[in-house]
C-alpha cells in the first residue's frame, strides 16, 4: 500500500547511523528528519547492531561470536528448530522472530518518545532483505546460504516473519507505517556471485513484500536493474543517484508505470563517504537533482510529478561514517528537501 499523502520531497533516511547512544541518535534523526521517521540501527556500539547481524537474529542454528565478530549458521543445530520456524510461519507467528530491546537498542528507544512521535505522518522500520542477507550469511564452512535452496528458503521466512512482528510493533506509535527491504547487493544480481535469475529475485521480494501492510519500500545501492526491481509489488524505491542516476534512468518506462500507480521514488542523491560529504553543497546536490529530473522529463515523466512523489535520502548506509559526517550527510537531505520544497511549492 503506498501512502496516502503527497512525500513531496520530505527527507527519508536509511537506519543506519554512527551514534553510541540511541537516544542522541533517535534525537538527531527527529532533528533533520522527522515527518517521515526512521529508528536507528547503531553499529557503532555493538557487533549485533550491523544491519545482516541484526536481521539474522534468532534464525534457527545461527552462531554469534561476538569476540571474533563472527556469525555464521551451524548446520548440525538447525534441524529442530527450523520444523519451529516451519510451524511459525505457516501459523503467521510472528513472535518467533521478535526482537529483544538489547538486540535493537534504536527500536527499543521508540518507547521513551512516544508522545514525539505523534507529529510523525509516517514511521520507518528496515531489515535486510532475503538476497542480500543469504549472500552475506554463511554455514560453518563459509558458503553462502544463498547456494542452499532449503536455507535460503527458511531464511526468506524468518524475514517474512520478522517484518510482520516489526511493522506491528511500529504500529503501535503511528498509524502509518513504512517497511523497508534493504538490498544494498542487488547490483550483483547477473555476476557469478548470485546464482539466481531475476524470475526468482522477483518471487523472494514479493514473497517479503506480501508481509507488509503499510508502505512496502526496498533500498538498493549501485547499479540496480531498477526495471525489474519496479516489476515487483514494491511502493517505494530508494535509488543511489549520486553516482548511478543513469541506471534509474535507464528504466524510465517501468517508472512511468511506478508512479502512475501511486509508487514514490527515493532520490538518494546525498553521498554517503566522507571525502564526498566534506566537498559537496546543498546547492549543489539541489541542482544535481533538478538537472535528473530534467533528463526524466525529456523522456515523458513531468517533474513536478516526479518530485511531488519522491523523497529525498542518502546514497548508502552511514553507520561506518564518523558522527560528524553522518550529521552533515543529514544535515544536507534536510536542507535538499526545503529548498526543493519551497522551489516547487510542495509547501
Amino acid at each position: 500500500m503506498s501512502l496516502s499523502f503527497d512525500t513531496a520531497c520530505l527527507p527519508l533516511l536509511l537506519g543506519s547511523l554512527p551514534h553510541r547512544s540511541a537516544r542522541q541518535a533517535f534525537e538527531v534523526s527527529r532533528r533533520y528528519a522527522g515527518t517521515l521517521l526512521t529508528w536507528p540501527q547503531l553499529p557503532q556500539i555493538s557487533f549485533r547492531e550491523q544491519s545482516f547481524v541484526q536481521s539474522a537474529i534468532k534464525f534457527p542454528g545461527l552462531v554469534l561470536d561476538q569476540s571474533t565478530a563472527r556469525i555464521y549458521v551451524d548446520r548440525k543445530n538447525t534441524e529442530t528448530e527450523q520444523a519451529r520456524l516451519a510451524l511459525a510461519y505457516l501459523e503467521h507467528n510472528a513472535a518467533y522472530a521478535s526482537w529483544s530491546p538489547h538486540d535493537a537498542l534504536g527500536l527499543a528507544e521508540l518507547e521513551y518518545h512516544a508522545a514525539a512521535l505523534r507529529e510523525t505522518r509516517a514511521l520507518k522500520g528496515q531489515i535486510m532483505g532475503p538476497i542480500s542477507l543469504a549472500l552475506q550469511l554463511t554455514d560453518e564452512h563459509q558458503r553462502p546460504l544463498i547456494y542452499d535452496e532449503r536455507l535460503a528458503e527458511a531464511l526468506g521466512h524468518f524475514i517474512w516473519l520478522r517484518v510482520i512482528w516489526q511493522e506491528a510493533y511500529l504500529s503501535e506509535f503511528v498509524d502509518t507505517t513504512i517497511m523497508c527491504v534493504e538490498e544494498p547487493l542487488l547490483d550483483m544480481v547477473g555476476t557469478p556471485f548470485v546464482p539466481l535469475g531475476w524470475e526468482d529475485i522477483r518471487r523472494r521480494l514479493n514473497d517479503t513484500f506480501s508481509g507488509i501492510v503499510g508502505c512496502r519500500a526496498l533500498f538498493a545501492g549501485g547499479a540496480v536493474d531498477w526495471k525489474e526491481v519496479l516489476d515487483t509489488s514494491v511502493d517505494l524505491i530508494i535509488a543511489d543517484v549520486y553516482q548511478h542516476g543513469e541506471s534509474l534512468l535507464a528504466a524510465v518506462e517501468a517508472l512511468i508505470e511506478f508512479l502512475d500507480r501511486g509508487g514514490i521514488v527515493g532520490l538518494g542523491i546525498v553521498p554517503a563517504d566522507a571525502h564526498a560529504l566534506s566537498q559537496v553543497t546543498s546547492e549543489f546536490l539541489v541542482q544535481c537533482v533538478i538537472d535528473l529530473v530534467q533528463l526524466f522529463e525529456q523522456e515523458g515523466i513531468q517533474s513536478e510529478q516526479l518530485l511531488r512523489q519522491s523523497v529525498i535520502s542518502v546514497s548508502g548506509l552511514l553507520g561506518s561514517l564518523e558522527v560528524a559526517h553522518a550529521e552533515r550527510a543529514l544535515e544536507l537531505a534536510h536542507e535538499v528537501s526545503n529548498v526543493l520544497r519551497k522551489q516547487y511549492e510542495f509547501v
